[in-house]
């Protein structure tokens, strides 16, 4: 019976050190820009996207071309984003960072 009360108390901490996790990734920020600098990207480190800013010079690209750029900023803010999850992560559960 002691034992069981001891998971249980390691669990309600293991649940408050995610929730404390999760409030600090989503205060984390993470800013990228396309290629051509037409698309920049705001993401919080729990990887929702928070602004989207499009430079008016995008008029100017093709829908192919302004495809291309939103796609490249979006895998490099989701990249970035995983990555400095990753390391919070590590460093909250004292995991070493390759």
């Amino acid at each position: 019976m002691l034992d069981k009360l001891g998971q249980l108390k390691d669990l309600w901490k293991l649940k408050g050190q995610m929730e404390e996790m999760k409030k600090r990734l989503d205060a984390m920020v993470i800013k990228a820009e396309s290629p051509r600098h037409l698309v920049e990207i705001t993401l919080n480190g729990s990887m929702e996207v928070k602004e989207v800013r499009v430079d008016p010079l995008a008029k100017n690209c093709s829908e192919a071309e302004l495809g291309e750029e939103i796609k490249a900023v979006v895998n490099k803010a989701v990249r970035d984003t995983q990555m400095m999850a990753a390391q919070a992560m590590g460093s909250n559960f004292g995991i070493p960072n390759a």
